[in-house]
């Protein structure tokens, strides 16, 4: 398939036209990088973005006590290195491949002149760096002022309406991070989110989906408990 092709069926570039879009895929190299692989390390220089084609990465820093604090797990679709190449400072987190992925490499150089001719692309790049910002901000207010418990409903709320549809019963069937990524995420421990999931599966909210993996989440059950705060 090409670049074009791949790259009309990604958020970020979904509403520009064709010349925009052929204008950008001109500028795309694909890379494939194998699981369990660093793709940008924080603290790096920064000179591209990369647009993922296939399969998921993990964004990550490091706590002073040497924890990783996973900032968000990304998949097809998804894009990652948009802030270096908007503000040429040093990477702010590590990026790493959770499965075998290819990726769309873009370098500053090549964009920078593109963005200043059509303006449509540089507005829908900081609409979407902006709605990360926001993101971001929810997360830090949830894991400021909830309980573990709570966090763990606000994000499973959040994956499931981002990741998934519901069936006719109401319930959102999807494939939830480890207990450990989870964990990472909401900043606690793995047996925490164990003994959480746990409960939730005895209420019910929780049940397992017929494929291994699945999970069949009743997002208006934790929509409640989540208004109750």
């Amino acid at each position: 398939m090409e670049m074009t092709d791949l790259l009309r069926k990604v958020p970020l570039f979904s509403e520009l036209d064709e010349r925009e879009l052929a204008s950008i895929a001109a500028l795309a190299s694909s890379i494939d990088i194998c699981k369990k692989s660093i793709v940008v390390q924080e603290a790096d220089p920064g000179d591209s973005m990369y647009v993922i084609l296939s399969g998921e990465v993990k964004v990550s820093t490091y706590s002073v006590d040497g924890r990783e604090v996973v900032l968000a797990l990304l998949g097809k679709g998804s894009f990652f290195g948009e802030m270096s190449l908007l503000d040429e400072q040093p990477r702010s987190a590590n990026v790493t491949t959770m499965q075998d992925s290819t990726f769309a490499n873009i370098r500053r150089r090549d964009l920078v002149p593109v963005l200043m001719e059509q303006p449509a692309i540089a507005l829908k790049l900081l609409t979407e760096v902006a709605a990360r910002l926001r993101k971001t901000s929810r997360v830090l207010e949830r894991i400021s002022s909830m309980d573990v418990s709570h966090r763990l409903y606000a994000y499973l709320v959040d994956h499931c309406l981002r990741f998934s549809q519901p069936d006719q019963d109401g319930r959102y069937n999807t494939v939830l991070p480890t207990h450990q990524l989870l964990a990472d995420q909401l900043s606690t421990s793995r047996e925490t989110i164990s003994r959480a999931i746990s409960q939730l599966k005895k209420d019910g909210i929780l049940v397992q989906g017929e494929r291994r993996g699945n999970m069949l989440v009743d997002v208006e059950a934790l929509e409640e408990r989540l208004d109750d705060i």
